[in-house]
């Protein structure tokens, strides 16, 4: 029984590699595939632990003879290699090695192309990354790479791997960098590969849902940085896109995110995604966005009410601070309401208490208030005592403001009330209490 066992063993061995005859090469004997079935349970037990230095004979030996043996070969077979090279001090070897891995690839895309999870078309990607990350001196554009990634993302389509994407627009923009001739190929990547990320960025519980969107603001950032698109590039890419897309939240978020990343928030057609954004689901983005808008328009009040809406919809304190002080610079710039700017600039200030911007507005809503004592010339010096008094607030919460602050105090501070001015006016003894009327209604201490 024990001899029969080993036989049907060796003949089904035997059988399974009858395939391993390539261009018209004999089939292996059953002596090379009994020593493939040693060198892979002896190559497996230590790669799977990680031991690539006692791993590496046994595995080269399997690879060589009988390679359409195990995906076990292909799978550690890149590890063993990447491990050589990262080894290897000599650049000839260096090359050889990484030579040997891109074959690697090669034999696996040969043998086990048609694997359901990892057929050959990513492999070929993974391939590209690979090589991308290696010393390739006769390759410095890494332009194989990048015809690879290509090819492998036009196979795959939506089904890409999101790693796969950024690395082709980070390949393409470095290209691009060195060689200008390719700014439409580097538009071109980028459209595609955007609206692959679209769509695989429209279900927020989807599996890879996260991936795709850290991807798709990592290539946003490549390309402002690129300087490839401009606004002018980006309106006549998405106007017509923006409209037909008009309830497209997806779509619409994403136009957003690419105009913000090249500074284009001043274009129509950015105002327009926002808005029709806003109205399908308001977010801070989107509010921002039709805030701008209103901004530019000279719409101030409606400014004013986006600019609340992004209040309520950030999560960031400090966003929401600095949409509180716009708010008030509107106010007080715009439409000449002092009280409602200090109401926002305090609000601001609620929400990050270390900030001096919002004092020295503050301050300088009371230094324009000169009319709030009639024909009191006097009186209406004292507006002074409380401006100072926020610009050395401004400086003591927040030390970047201290320079401008300080202009500002040695401006108006010129401008008190001198001793010949209070003769009529006991109520300004220095070192004395006094309370600023009017809107500003504020006490401080005379000097």
């Amino acid at each position: 029984m024990k001899t029969t066992c080993k036989l049907i063993t060796c003949i089904a061995l035997f059988t399974s590699f009858n395939s391993f005859a390539q261009d018209g090469a004999q089939p292996a004997s059953p002596e090379t595939l009994q020593k493939c079935k040693e060198n892979n349970s002896v190559f497996y037990e230590f790669a799977k632990s990680g031991n690539y230095a006692d791993a590496a004979a046994p595995w080269l030996e399997l690879y060589n003879a009988c390679p359409e043996y195990s995906k076990n070969i292909y799978k550690y077979g890149t590890q063993i290699v990447n491990w050589q090279i990262e080894q290897e001090k000599d650049a000839t070897k260096k090359a050889a090695l990484i030579d040997r891995l891109m074959g690697v690839y090669d034999n696996r895309m040969k043998y086990f192309g048609d694997d359901a999870f990892l057929p050959a078309d990513r492999v070929l990607g993974l391939k590209a990354i690979d090589y991308y990350n290696l010393p390739t001196p006769n390759d410095p554009l890494k332009k194989q790479a990048y015809t690879w990634m290509e090819k492998s993302i036009n196979a795959l389509g939506n089904k890409v791997d999101a790693s796969f994407i950024q690395y082709y627009i980070l390949m393409s923009a470095e290209i691009y960098k060195k060689e200008p001739a390719h700014l439409d190929k580097l538009i071109q990547d980028y459209i595609k590969t955007n609206d692959i990320l679209l769509a695989n960025t429209t279900d927020s519980t989807a599996k890879n849902y996260k991936n795709y969107l850290l991807v798709k603001q990592a290539n946003n950032q490549v390309i402002a940085q690129s300087k490839a698109l401009s606004t002018e590039t980006l309106d006549n890419i998405y106007a017509k896109g923006v409209e037909e897309n008009k309830s497209n939240l997806a779509y619409l978020n994403s136009v957003i995110a690419l105009y913000k990343a090249v500074n284009g928030v001043e274009s129509s057609v950015y105002f327009s995604a926002a808005a029709y954004a806003h109205k399908i689901e308001p977010t801070e983005e989107s509010a921002v966005g039709c805030a701008n808008m209103a901004n530019k328009n000279k719409e101030y009040a409606k400014c004013i009410s986006y600019l609340e809406d992004a209040t309520k919809l950030s999560t960031s304190t400090i966003n929401k601070a600095s949409y509180q002080l716009t708010i008030a610079s509107i106010y007080f710039d715009k439409l000449n309401s002092y009280s409602k700017a200090r109401e926002h600039a305090y609000s601001s200030l609620e929400y990050n208490p270390n900030q001096g911007e919002p004092y020295i507005l503050i301050g300088n809503m009371y230094a324009s208030s000169t009319g709030i004592y009639g024909n009191d010339a006097v009186l209406a010096k004292t507006i002074y005592y409380v401006a100072v008094d926020k610009y050395i607030k401004a400086k003591q919460v927040d030390a970047s403001v201290a320079e401008k602050a300080n202009t500002l105090i040695n401006r108006y501070s010129r401008y008190f009330p001198e001793d010949n001015d209070v003769f009529m006016h006991p109520d300004l003894e220095k070192g004395k209490s006094f309370t600023v009327g009017g809107w500003i209604g504020e006490s401080t201490i005379v000097r």
